[in-house]
């Protein structure tokens, strides 16, 4: 009996000091994420917040950043100056924000004042989205990537405190068509050709609209306003079943929204040609926008002569 009581007291006590929370201590240096303060992963877009702040009441030390950004590590290379910070063998880069004056220079012209002045400040803001942006600016980015930046900072009394961040990139839309990759203007006077038109969202489609662009044929505009609940030229494939229903080779709603392909079928072009009264460029926009407020606009062109 008396070993039961023991081991009751024994888990008893463990657990009261797992169960126990750490105290915050303004003492020590603090980074901060006001809009992500847990630090979970986010989506790379242009509306994200990713500013977070280094307070450090004993006076900031050190501040670096580190970076993995997997096989894009060497990207880096050109902004650090300390030979042992830079990426060797796909090893992850570090900028010294205080000691390294290109790291310095990089983030001078992002607005972001960092260097030898930082040293013995108590407080600094860094917008990492935009230091991640202007690496990564002009480079081929695999879809579904993810990128981490380890903010690290040190005061003057030795204590050293690090948060990370992750950042997730997801591609943008895209829009193509197989039979004419160039979407060059389609003759209606000559061979039908296929018009399938693929959208594509790895991010989730969460708005699709067909706009049928002004100077277009007078029978063309009236068809389109009366295939809308909107009684416009705008086509909003998912909140109108409207325009699905009234045009065959439309998906419908329940199969766009949240979908990350659909197909546009615009051959019932071609059916509304023998009424057209003219000569006429009938153009339509297709704008996509994805679950991360991602957006691709292109145009489909049918002319008669």
């Amino acid at each position: 009996m008396k070993k039961v009581l023991f081991i009751t007291a024994l888990a008893m006590a463990l657990l009261a000091v797992s169960c126990k929370k750490e105290k915050f201590d303004p003492t020590k240096p603090s980074i901060t994420w006001e809009t992500n303060s847990g630090f979970s992963q986010v989506e790379m877009t242009d509306a994200l917040d990713a500013t977070v702040t280094v307070a450090a009441q004993g006076k900031i030390q050190d501040l670096k950043l580190v970076f993995n950004l997997g096989g894009d590590n060497n990207l880096l290379n050109q902004y650090i100056k300390i030979e042992s910070n830079k990426s060797k063998g796909g090893s992850n880069p570090v900028l010294d924000l205080v000691d390294d004056a290109s790291a310095a220079n990089l983030l001078g012209g992002l607005g972001m004042r960092v260097g030898s002045s930082l040293r013995g400040r108590e407080e600094m803001k860094l917008d990492l989205r935009k230091i991640l942006e202007r690496i990564l600016l002009g480079q081929p980015v695999a879809n579904n990537s993810i990128f981490t930046i380890e903010v690290r900072v040190t005061d003057q009394a030795d204590n050293t405190v690090s948060k990370t961040a992750k950042f997730h990139f997801t591609s943008a839309p895209s829009i193509s068509w197989a039979k004419n990759q160039t979407f060059a203007d389609v003759d209606l006077d000559a061979a039908a050709i296929d018009c399938k038109v693929t959208v594509w969202a790895p991010g989730k489609i969460d708005k699709l609209t067909i706009k049928l662009e002004d100077a277009a044929d007078k029978s063309v505009t009236d068809k389109v306003k009366n295939r809308t609940t909107s009684g416009t030229t705008l086509m909003d494939l998912v909140n109108d079943e409207k325009v699905s229903q009234s045009i065959k080779t439309l998906p419908a709603p329940s199969a766009i929204s949240g979908k990350d392909q659909v197909t546009l079928d615009f051959s019932f072009v071609y059916d509304w040609a023998p009424d057209m009264t003219g000569a006429s460029l009938n153009v339509f926009t297709i704008t996509v926008t994805d679950k991360n407020a991602k957006e691709t606009v292109q145009q489909v062109r049918f002319k008669k002569n």
